[in-house]
């Protein structure tokens, strides 16, 4: 097991171990193939639901968009090269994904996305 895995699993085990919810996980590998072959092509930022859709977004705004079907949606990938995307959670939290990377919601719940121009969190 490489040390990046390891950590992760160290990180994920005090969280755990500690009460603590462990939201958003994201995951920084390349999105290209993997992104197609589950629908999602540049330069677009998809939500899922298992392995159903839900929703596209690829404008960049500089307030949230509210998810519609997508809201509550388990996973998120974002196939933009050089722009993040925050998501608004149910309970007021937000997160950021960097390029190219797909984020696992694990407990909390999506309801709003923002693409930035920016090209780091």
């Amino acid at each position: 097991m490489d040390l990046r895995k390891r950590l992760t699993l160290s990180v994920a085990a005090v969280a755990v171990g500690s009460g603590l919810a462990f939201a958003p996980l994201a995951s920084a590998a390349p999105q290209s193939a993997a992104a197609a072959a589950a629908g999602c092509s540049y330069p677009y930022v998809c939500f899922y639901k298992g392995a159903t859709k839900t929703g596209s977004f690829q404008d960049v705004t500089s307030g949230w968009q509210n998810l519609g079907t997508s809201k509550g949606a388990d996973r998120m990938v974002n196939t933009r090269h050089d722009d993040v995307v925050y998501t608004h959670f149910t309970n007021g939290q937000t997160h950021c994904t960097p390029p190219n990377t797909t984020t696992v919601f694990n407990s909390w719940v999506v309801d709003k996305i923002r693409i930035s121009s920016s090209s780091s969190c």
